[in-house]
């Protein structure tokens, strides 16, 4: 059988070769960048479908609220590795980066009130409802190991660390809803020394 071997050189479109010098200088390059990041954003926060059913009425960032939990401060994520993204306007939770199959706990006790498995989004996604008007969110979970209506504690995992929804990595992401306001979550948090796996 005898192949044929393609020439070493090929000619590009000539319209190519044309805006080829100019995209690839690094003043357009950062600037297409930041246009392609700004759309990825607004796409993210505009244009992807979202669940209404308990996103709606959900006012970030209005007021300091107090979150209790059972332990002065709560370990969700035990073998975690870093905080790839914390708490802001635009991102109302905070990433916990860990290895796939980190055993995910919850912050406080309380009833699962949805499992969720979205393509998009959070993913596999599990919420918790505390009373007192608090839930937590858990997303982007690789395994969820608890149903609806179940009763959880911080003392048995709820699930894993996946690579599920809207992700470019292995994280949790967790939000802290209270009275409809979001609760930034890092300071009810216990991490000690970095897992370095």
């Amino acid at each position: 059988m005898i192949l044929k071997q393609l020439p070493k050189t090929r000619t590009s479109h000539p319209f190519s070769k044309l805006l080829r010098p100019v995209f690839e200088t690094k003043r357009i390059k950062t600037a297409f960048g930041g246009m392609i990041s700004a759309a990825g954003l607004a796409s993210g926060l505009v244009l992807l479908p979202t669940d209404q059913t308990i996103a709606s009425n959900v006012q970030p960032f209005t007021q300091q609220v107090e979150f209790e939990t059972q332990k002065s401060f709560a370990n969700v994520l035990p073998e975690y590795t870093g905080i790839s993204q914390k708490f802001h306007m635009g991102h109302p939770g905070i990433d916990i980066t860990a290895s796939l199959g980190a055993k995910i706990f919850p912050v406080k006790e309380g009833v699962v009130i949805r499992v969720d498995n979205m393509k998009w989004n959070y993913g596999r996604a599990v919420y918790i409802d505390h009373g007192n008007d608090t839930i937590s969110l858990y997303a982007h979970m690789g395994k969820i190991f608890v149903e609806e209506g179940e009763k959880v504690n911080t003392e048995k995992p709820i699930g894993e660390v996946g690579l599920t929804g809207r992700t470019t990595g292995p994280h949790l992401h967790l939000e802290i809803r209270k009275n409809e306001s979001m609760i930034n979550p890092q300071p009810y948090l216990a991490f000690g020394p970095v897992n370095k796996r």
